[in-house]
């Protein structure tokens, strides 16, 4: 399968032959998704399993993603990925919508050990702002975040392209992203709020699926780290990123120019 024109991965912990092995394997995770998702609700053994499939499924993209940006993929062979993250995304949010009670949408999504559906809508959000995706795909996005609205980063990100957003106040996880939401609050102080974000980035992101694993690479387990979600901030406000251009979980392939 090929992820690419890139001669050599972009993450270091492992080698291009290793990355493009677990896309590969992703895929074929993605496409059995989709075959089970086929099913009538009916065959499920509870409306909720249909509706937590259907999570999973967007879960395996998200590590493909990483995969393939790790194995050194285009940014045409990304954006194509974003496209189909996006598609799933909404379809988990409509069959959450349709097959989770009210009192389980607020223990299932508002966890405040939980940080995984979160970073998900960030990283969604954040990458329609990267991709300069066009009103209509972003109005999809909007939607497709919905059990995210309120969160004063995630709705200010909105904003950046929404001027008539209404920001809510609240900063679901301020241990996690509270520079990012200082960044775009403060465009002054955005370049160090960001540099300090990447700085602290593995520690904030304790416990989410998929940390810890650069020490499972001989287990196949390991598909790269990055913080997608600070392009969000460096794309809105077209940041110099040259400060923290080398960290190593910064996707600078990913990032929009900064403002000359």
């Amino acid at each position: 399968m090929m992820t690419g024109t890139f001669a050599a991965p972009r993450d270091v912990r492992a080698e291009r032959a290793y990355f493009d092995e677990m896309v590969e394997h992703l895929t074929s995770n993605i496409e059995f998704d989709e075959k089970r998702l086929q099913r009538p609700v009916e065959q499920w053994r509870t409306p909720e399993s249909l509706a937590l499939a259907a999570e999973d499924a967007v879960k395996h993209r998200w590590v493909r993603f990483s995969a393939l940006y790790s194995a050194g993929a285009s940014e045409a062979r990304l954006r194509d990925d974003f496209d189909d993250i996006l598609t799933a995304a909404e379809r988990a949010t409509r069959l959450e919508k349709q097959h989770f009670p009210p009192g389980l949408i607020q223990l299932h999504f508002r966890n405040p050990k939980v940080k995984d559906h979160y970073l998900a809508w960030l990283r969604l959000v954040s990458l329609a702002v990267a991709f300069e995706v066009d009103e209509a795909t972003f109005d999809r996005v909007v939607s497709a975040v919905e059990f995210g609205w309120g969160d004063r980063l995630i709705d200010g990100l909105i904003g950046t392209r929404k001027p008539d957003r209404v920001v809510g106040e609240e900063l679901l996880f301020p241990r996690s992203v509270g520079p990012l939401a200082d960044a775009l609050s403060d465009e002054a102080e955005a370049v160090e709020d960001v540099a300090r974000y990447l700085a602290k980035w593995y520690t904030a992101w304790k416990g989410i699926w998929g940390w810890s694993e650069h020490e499972l690479v001989p287990k196949k387990r390991y598909h790269g780290y990055w913080a997608f979600e600070a392009l969000g901030v460096v794309g809105a406000l077209r940041l110099d990123d040259s400060s923290f251009r080398e960290n190593e979980y910064y996707p600078r392939d990913l990032a929009a120019p900064a403002l000359s």
